[in-house]
């Protein structure tokens, strides 16, 4: 996946049903449907996911473009990943 691709993925994640949000700044999450008893959603989100594939790359671009559409789970307090 490419930096250009960001704002697809995202538009074609939520049209697959997927409930993608950023979580704070630290990661987004995208497997969970909006609906959890939605079978066929997993595998939508699945197929949509494994089309644009690799994307670690992008993750801070992700971050901040669900952020800007307002799909974000606010933490209080990010945890310490042990980087320096």
């Amino acid at each position: 996946m490419t930096k250009n691709e960001i704002e697809a993925f995202v538009a074609a994640m939520i049209e697959a049903g997927s409930n993608i949000q950023a979580m704070g700044t630290i990661g987004y999450v995208l497997a969970e449907p909006v609906n959890p008893t939605d079978r066929d959603a997993y595998r939508r989100i699945e197929l949509v996911s494994s089309a644009f594939g690799e994307r670690n790359h992008l993750k801070d671009e992700i971050i901040a473009c669900l952020h800007e559409l307002g799909r974000v789970v606010a933490i209080t307090e990010e945890p310490d990943t042990g980087r320096a």
